[in-house]
């Protein structure tokens, strides 16, 4: 492989593209070698998906690997390639980072609690790429606030709440009034807004 993958965020095309090379056994490269070359991924750190045209025939004894990406973020992925009659090859090892914030995902949802106390375990929000990828660099002020209010009931607890490495906890939430189907809502200026699975207090 002698153009090898590169660091890359998620859903973005590995570049610059990943060439594979036909070679003799001394490796030398056959230049009028046409073979049809398949491309996947070998070690798969965060079980993300391969994209991309695969397999792709070798011109000139180079195959070009143009659209590669994965889906999900992870350390340590690799790439194998295989032909028929050949011997395979593997990469050297490279990471899949998350892309842009563009989303919010309530990760810990709000749990059946008694009126006034802290909802437990905590409320866990966090910030995302379109693909659902941790956006660790993230420390945005997330604010959190009663969605359906079918009791009408007052959120207390501390909101906003800065995210750390992508995460925003909402340890101190509660709701003085009973009600059954309350949900909250999560906010952060320029992102998609997060709605959490129902609740009663």
């Amino acid at each position: 492989i002698p153009v090898q993958p590169s660091n890359t965020a998620a859903g973005a095309s590995i570049s610059p593209a990943v060439q594979v090379e036909v070679q003799d056994a001394s490796g030398n490269k056959i230049a009028n070698a046409t073979n049809s070359i398949t491309m996947a991924i070998g070690a798969d750190p965060s079980g993300g998906t391969l994209s991309g045209t695969t397999p792709v025939n070798a011109t000139s004894g180079v195959a070009t690997f143009s659209d590669l990406s994965i889906d999900k973020a992870g350390v340590g992925y690799t790439l194998v390639v295989s032909a028929s009659g050949l011997t395979g090859a593997t990469s050297s090892a490279f990471n899949i980072t998350s892309s842009a914030a563009s989303k919010l995902t309530i990760t810990v949802q709000p749990s059946n609690t008694v009126a006034g106390a802290s909802i437990s375990p905590a409320v866990r929000v966090e910030v995302q790429d379109a693909l659902g990828n941790l956006v660790t660099t993230a420390t945005s002020s997330i604010a959190i606030g009663i969605g359906s209010n079918p009791g009408g009931g007052t959120l207390s607890g501390t909101s906003p709440v800065n995210a750390v490495n992508g995460v925003a906890t909402f340890s101190d939430l509660s709701i003085d009034k009973v009600g059954a189907g309350y949900r909250l809502s999560a906010l952060d200026s320029g992102l998609t807004k997060a709605e959490s699975a129902a609740f009663d207090i």
